[in-house]
């Protein structure tokens, strides 16, 4: 067992650039260890471990694996107690860097340790491993000899990482990002953990000293820069994680609009990505097309004079090594071009209009106002200059403007469409050349053989009107929308209190929110508003309010609501009461208008002593007290009721009590 204590974690909240040209080395491994172009390196090599650590016969093999991304793609497994050099020449790796990789461990190995960087060349144990502890099938990160960091466990077996390992040469702090998870800041300033120019790097395969400390993995990605990444960096890097250990994109660039319509003017921008701004070759290539401005990188504005399939090829080469990648687009340009046909019917006044498209791609909508177009190339026309659209299956578009004259013949004319309210009628203005008029349906109209008849529809109707001249027909349209009566909804009648404001309101069923509707209530004495839909209504007598509610259309509608005050609240106890028998008088009971419940009825006596109560409204006293008739004499009453209002009425007196 390697020794080791517990790693010291770290914030680091500077980044200090490492100065000099930027170098990055690619790897994606389709079927081959060469560093991705345009860069100049030399390819990784699959190595074995030293030492007698069994292995299957080879180092490893291109596989097919599914990534998370949901992408099948050949990835490099490398077999257990091997791994992959990098042979470091140009020296990306040494006090700053960072090394990036995409990889899925596959398994542990048979050993605690289980190797992921070795920086000396197999020379010494130190660095950087997955550690097991007790009990978990998961590892850890472990920075031998100093210990494990981070989360632990935390590693799972047969599960893709986004491992980031970035050393900031001017601190010495080392930061692993997991994903885009700091995971853990590791204060490196005895620099175990850094690469010499010429020294190899090894990913995966153990040292010499302790050697067979090696698991198996499988490699999607693995790159090596001399520029130390901050969190923004590998936010970018995971967010385009998909794209970007899938695709190279040195060479990639945008072409817009796409596709192209005619010579509409092309703008192309590079988009790639490269380590350095300098050091590199653009060569461009653009199929025949007019270049209007643009050199070097880009961007470029170009045209092209002829229709078809066009390409775009970008050739970025390393002006160190002339490695060089190409990438090539193909994109449509439509060169859409609309013809037309007209042919005059026999009878005039109409002819046909067929459209052609001469080039461009099909499927084509044909438009006679560049807003609505349909798949049938033919149109009636008449007379009249008239432009034409055509639009292909690419959205692109043209048109034409042409004029047609027609045999001046007979036309009729009648009012557009328009609406009446229920109840009305109207008259169907039309103008035309001499000849037999006829509509239909005649239902609703005074006289269906009329130039203009008068319509009194009941419904929705659409009138065709035939002009006949000449044996030939002529017809046009008319539709009568007819609104429906106004069927109001008015605030019920009620009893209100005098002086204290209450709402009423009117509404249309059906209508509500509808623009230019008006509304007028009379009399307006006591509304607040009386030309709205909800006044409010303060009254001091018994009042009903007609509303007149008005449609743009010219629909109305009346309704009307009463308000009623109610009689005052009144509370009487008679003077005298005769409890003696005869059947008359005989009880002391208050008298009341308008009054909702009694909290007390009280009697008492000379001394005011209570010898009477009562909640009850209809209940009273008959002069007895525990059934004792009490003498004749002269009595005190209190009375507190509670109005249908609510209000509260407080009354007293005295009452003769004659035998």
């Amino acid at each position: 067992m390697k020794p080791g204590v517990l790693l010291s974690v770290i914030i680091i909240l500077t980044h200090i650039a490492a100065r000099g040209q930027t170098v990055k080395h690619e790897y994606r491994f389709f079927d081959d260890f060469k560093v991705a172009a345009p860069a100049c390196s030399q390819d990784l090599v699959p190595v074995i471990a030293a030492g007698n650590c069994p292995f299957n016969g080879s180092s490893g093999s291109f596989v097919t694996d599914v990534l998370p991304c949901e992408n099948s793609r050949t990835v490099y497994h490398t077999n257990r107690h091997s791994g992959l050099q990098y042979q470091n020449a140009e020296g990306a790796i040494t006090e700053n860097y960072t090394i990036q990789m995409y990889v899925k461990s596959t398994d542990w190995g048979d050993r605690k340790w289980a190797r992921i960087i070795d920086f000396s060349n197999g020379q010494l144990d130190q660095g950087i491993y997955f550690s097991q502890i007790a009990g978990s099938s998961e590892r850890c990160i472990d920075f031998y000899p100093s210990g494990i960091a981070g989360d632990c466990p935390y590693f799972k077996l047969n599960e893709y990482y986004l491992l980031t390992f970035t050393r900031n040469g001017q601190t010495g702090v080392m930061d692993v990002y997991v994903g885009n998870k700091l995971f853990v800041s590791y204060n490196d300033s005895g620099k175990r953990y850094v690469g010499k120019t010429g020294v190899p790097i090894f990913i995966y395969r153990d040292d010499t000293i302790v050697s067979c400390e090696s698991g198996a993995a499988n490699f999607a990605y693995l790159s090596f820069s001399n520029t130390f990444s901050t969190q923004a960096d590998v936010d970018k890097s995971y967010s385009t994680v998909c794209y970007s250990v899938n695709i190279n994109p040195s060479a990639e660039f945008s072409i817009s609009p796409n596709p192209i319509c005619g010579s509409d003017e092309v703008t192309i921008n590079y988009t790639g990505a490269l380590p350095s701004e300098t050091g590199y070759s653009f060569k461009w290539e653009f199929d025949g097309a007019t270049i209007i401005s643009g050199n070097g990188k880009g961007p470029y504005v170009v045209k092209w004079n002829s229709g078809g399939s066009k390409s775009v090829t970008l050739t970025v080469t390393n002006d160190a090594c002339n490695n060089d990648i190409v990438n090539t687009k193909n994109i449509p340009v439509a060169y859409v071009k609309p013809g037309i046909a007209i042919n005059e019917e026999g009878c005039g006044g109409e002819a046909t209009l067929t459209v052609k498209a001469t080039e461009g791609q099909a499927p084509f909508q044909y438009s006679l106002d560049g807003t609505n177009y349909q798949a049938d190339s033919i149109f009636q026309i008449k007379s009249g200059t008239y432009k034409v659209f055509l639009k292909d299956a690419n959205n692109c578009r043209n048109d034409t403007t042409f004029t047609v004259t027609l045999k001046d013949l007979a036309a009729v004319r009648t009012l557009p469409d328009t609406a009446i309210c229920a109840g009305q009628q109207i008259r169907l203005s039309t103008t035309g050349n001499a000849g037999t008029y006829s509509w239909s349906p005649a239902a609703g109209l005074d006289d269906p053989g009329a130039q203009e008849p008068v319509a009194s529809p009941t419904s929705a109707t659409t009138y065709i009107v035939t002009l006949t001249q000449d044996n030939c027909s002529y017809k046009d349209t008319v539709t009568i929308d007819v609104l429906p009566e106004l069927a109001l909804s008015i605030t019920p009648d009620a009893v209100v209190r005098p002086g204290v404001p209450y709402p009423i309101e009117v509404s249309i069923p059906g209508m509500a929110g509808a623009p230019g509707i008006t509304y007028a209530w009379s009399p307006p004495t006591g509304l607040d508003h009386p030309n709205i839909a909800n006044p409010r209504a303060t009254i001091v007598a018994t009042q009903t309010f007609i509303v007149s509610v008005g449609t743009p259309e010219g629909c109305t509608g009346m309704d009307s609501v009463t308000l009623s005050i109610p009689p005052a609240a009144t509370v009487y106890v008679p003077d005298v009461f005769t409890p003696d028998g005869d059947g008359k008088n005989e009880v002391l009971l208050p008298v009341t208008n308008g009054i909702d419940a009694l909290r007390y009825f009280n009697v008492y006596n000379r001394w005011g002593e209570v010898i009477y109560h009562t909640r009850e409204l209809t209940k009273g006293w008959d002069g007895r007290v525990k059934g004792v008739l009490l003498p004749a004499g002269t009595y005190v009453w209190s009375i507190e009721a509670v109005t249908t209002e609510g209000d509260a009425v407080h009354k007293s007196g005295s009452v003769l009590l004659i035998r």
